[in-house]
């Protein structure tokens, strides 16, 4: 009797999604096929005009046909009717079934990627800022994480916030702006004047605009610049608080630090470990942890 062939392992999308970028990795087995970065994307935009052209953008980078999808997206909570509708859209949008598409939050696909369930407490410094963990028994304990009209203190909209209040307290007090970090604001908003400022600021909804400065700001403190550099701390203190926070109720465990806005400056993880000499700055690629280890498709059977 001729035993069966071996099933071929599936060819798996994994998605970073954010309101940054949408970072994607496709796998079969151990060959990795390909990944990239496309537009931001959230459950929010998903049903908007915003989510179809990141969808279809997605669609037209993919070097093929995925048989399955897990997604880390912001705001959702594996299981929860939002999951199921992100699900749907999904689906739709790939051509798949929506029972082989999975979905849970970002912050999991994060904590999962670099913590073992119930290690200790993970900084995340992107858009925004929190500090999560996530027990064994899925006991979540956060800090932060509230949004930028509340606060992200640490994150990259927070950085590019700042910048701007820099810039336009120059303004108020009847001049200009000047010196490394000015440069680096004005080669990215196309000013300094209020108008091209203002322009800059309010064309698009959301943090997205604020974070696009992050990197000028990263830029500035390498050259030198003092305001620059000063950020970089305050940030580098308001990411430690939250660390702090959550630490002091889940005891004692890995500090784990990571994000897109750790990297704007090498920096930044410097300030970051002067105020939590413990913390282990690392990064990890998301996407291709969600394409590597998807969460079993429930009731599916040959994956």
């Amino acid at each position: 009797m001729t035993a069966p062939a071996p099933l071929d392992p599936p060819t798996v999308l994994g998605l970073d999604a954010g309101g940054s970028g949408t970072k994607w990795a496709l796998r079969r087995g151990e060959e990795r096929l390909g990944g990239g970065r496309v537009s931001p994307l959230t459950a929010l935009t998903l049903p908007t005009p915003a989510g179809a052209a990141a969808l279809a953008e997605l669609c037209a980078a993919l070097p093929g046909v995925p048989s399955r999808l897990h997604a880390g997206m912001p705001g959702l909570s594996a299981g929860s009717p939002q999951a199921a509708q992100a699900r749907e859209h999904l689906a739709a949008a790939l051509g798949l079934p929506p029972e082989r598409v999975t979905v849970e939050g970002d912050l999991d696909l994060a904590y999962r990627a670099h913590l073992a369930p119930g290690e200790g407490v993970l900084i995340y410094a992107g858009t925004g800022s929190i500090a999560y963990h996530a027990s064994a028994e899925g006991r979540v304990v956060r800090a932060g994480g509230r949004g930028y009209r509340i606060g992200d203190d640490g994150g990259g909209a927070s950085l590019g916030r700042a910048a701007l209040r820099w810039a336009t307290d120059a303004l108020d007090f009847g001049g200009e702006a000047r010196g490394p970090l000015a440069e680096e604001i004005a080669a990215i908003t196309g000013g300094l004047d209020w108008p091209a400022l203002r322009d800059f600021t309010y064309a698009a909804p959301g943090a997205s605009a604020l974070a696009r400065l992050a990197p000028a700001v990263g830029r500035a403190a390498d050259r030198g610049d003092d305001a620059a550099l000063g950020m970089l701390a305050q940030a580098a203190t308001s990411l430690a608080e939250l660390g702090r926070r959550v630490a002091g109720q889940v005891g004692e465990g890995a500090l784990v630090a990571t994000g897109g806005a750790m990297r704007v400056s090498p920096l930044f993880p410097e300030y970051l470990r002067r105020e939590l000499p413990s913390v282990r700055v690392q990064w990890r690629d998301h996407a291709e942890e969600a394409a590597r280890r998807p969460p079993p498709l429930p009731n599916v059977s040959g994956d």
